[in-house]
């Protein structure tokens, strides 16, 4: 079956043990809050408030957060942001303390906005709107993390062989070299696992035993475990949008969202021998998957200023449809022992194995959202701003080819998953044509305590930002610092005795914004 070929791809970070035979999940259930779990973005004024901006306008970023903020412009505008992200990891694992850096460079948001307001002597409630275009980054996916420690209890090839349990000799052998769809055909052919035998028919041929059983040949001992697993890509979303004000006290807007995915995940997995070994001395597991995804969703939201002093925001987004495309494959490369090698008459200790590239597409709808917010402004002296706002990330679905393929997924992302609440709060004061903001973000934790483990994967995000505005100019720099913990599992025992890793992530972005107005 097609889409047996991915789990040990998504295996590397399921939470819970599968085997290839099993109908349970595939793994695909972490893409479901992966891709739901967006942050907030656009342009350094508003990264720099932390994203506290339901009730706030006539920002480029108001295209993504609450079209309705379009009626507040006066002029038409045009701005880019670009930005530096630096993330940094400390993992701990197997007794060990691993850090990891990575740069990269974006475009947190660019847009144009064309206002049709109406000058103040023309009469009428209707005041006019503005129409926008933006793209606005919603997920970083550029990170790394690693670790090296020695393995007492247990290996990966233990893995490989629990997996391939229920697998004949015969149709793993029969295999053709050149084109290995999956890691089980991947690792009898490098000698990392092979069958276990009961005895032996009339013609002296090997049975092998009911159940039709494994081992790995890798050693029971003490074994060095070394992985580097990088990521990189994003989520972003173009916004098509338009905003409108009723007589300057009710703001209307709504927007299409056409969102995209890139994501791209490297991993290689080391194991050496320590002790005396009579097959294999070390290998490397090379693991790439790559995905690619489209999405649409539609959102409208509402401003309402009683007074000068408050705003009121309100938005609400429908779940992204998204259909996305999966490429994996993998490859293995052994150092066989000398005297193994010798013994069996092998060409060389150097041996390695690739599978052909797989693919599989799917359909995931990410949950609704919908928040409100509210700020309190101090004349022209500045503003505080807070929101709040609710995802269900339980409601995620996936759908595959065959609809029913994927159920056990989406089981799992109703036990596994929550609904949870973000909140996002930030001040901005205004020192003549200059700026000066700071904000704070809580994006709680999506998993449901217990079921996996207690880990809390709550995002705390502290910014300070700074600005300067003229006519018909403007510059803001927003610094971004995020900290969240994660964890990762290698691969997954019946046992549950795998080790696991806690990664401590810290993420700071500086992002730019310069706009003109015409």
């Amino acid at each position: 079956m097609k889409i047996s070929k991915y789990i040990f791809t998504t295996g590397f970070l399921s939470l819970f043990s599968i085997s290839a035979f099993s109908q349970g999940p595939f793994g695909y259930y972490n893409d479901a809050v992966r891709f739901s779990q967006t942050t907030f973005g656009g342009t350094a004024r508003f990264q720099g408030i932390a994203g506290a901006t339901t009730a706030l306008g006539a920002d480029m970023g108001t295209l993504n957060s609450n079209p309705a903020g379009l009626g507040f412009y006066r002029k038409s505008d045009v701005s880019i942001s670009p930005g530096l992200n630096f993330a940094g990891t400390r993992t701990n694992m197997l007794n060990t303390e691993t850090r990891d850096n990575k740069v990269s460079f974006n475009i947190a948001n660019i847009g144009i906005v064309f206002s049709g307001a109406k000058d103040d002597i023309v009469p009428g409630k209707y005041r006019g709107g503005s129409f926008g275009i933006s793209m606005t980054r919603t997920n970083n996916f550029q990170n790394q993390f690693s670790y090296s420690g020695f393995n007492k209890a247990n290996s990966f090839g233990q893995y490989v062989a629990e997996s391939a349990r229920g697998y004949s000799v015969g149709e793993v052998a029969d295999q053709d070299l050149n084109a290995l769809t999956d890691i089980v055909g991947l690792a009898y052919n490098a000698y990392l696992i092979d069958p276990i035998n009961c005895g032996e028919d009339a013609d002296k041929n090997p049975i092998q035993c009911p159940g039709n059983p494994w081992h790995s040949n890798m050693s029971d001992n003490i074994v060095k475990q070394k992985e580097i697993v990088a990521t990189k890509g994003n989520q972003s979303q173009w916004d098509i949008a338009y905003g409108g004000n009723i007589d300057d006290k009710i703001y209307l807007g709504a927007s299409l969202g056409i969102a995209t995915i890139k994501y791209e995940s490297s991993k290689v997995f080391t194991e050496t021998n320590t002790q005396t070994s009579d097959t294999i001395d070390s290998y490397s597991l090379h693991d790439n998957l790559t995905l690619r995804g489209t999405g649409i969703n539609f959102k409208v939201g509402a401003i309402i200023k009683p007074a000068d002093w408050i705003r009121i925001g309100l938005t609400g987004q429908t779940p992204t449809y998204y259909s996305i495309r999966t490429t994996y494959e993998y490859k293995i490369k052994m150092n066989l022992n000398a005297d193994f090698v010798n013994e069996f008459g092998i060409d060389d200790s150097f041996q390695s194995f690739s599978t052909l590239p797989g693919t599989y597409n799917y359909n995931l709808t990410t949950p609704a959202r919908a928040k409100a917010g509210i700020a309190l402004f101090a004349g022209k002296a500045g503003f505080i701003s807070g929101d709040v706002e609710v995802v269900g990330y339980s409601g995620a679905r996936l759908k595959g080819t065959d609809p029913a393929e994927l159920d056990a997924d989406n089981d799992v992302i109703k036990n596994l998953y929550k609904t949870t609440f973000n909140f996002n709060l930030g001040a901005e004061a205004r020192l003549g044509d200059y700026r000066l903001r700071a904000g704070y973000a809580r994006l709680g934790d999506p998993y449901r305590h217990g079921v996996v483990d207690d880990l809390d994967r709550t995002i705390n995000t502290f910014t300070f930002g700074a600005g300067l505005k003229s006519e018909g100019f403007y510059a803001d720099i927003a610094f971004v610092n995020t900290f969240y913990k994660s964890n990762y599992y290698s691969y997954h025992l019946n046992s549950g005795k795998e080790p696991m890793a806690i990664v401590n992530n810290r993420n700071t972005s500086l992002v730019i914004t310069i706009g003109t107005s015409f």
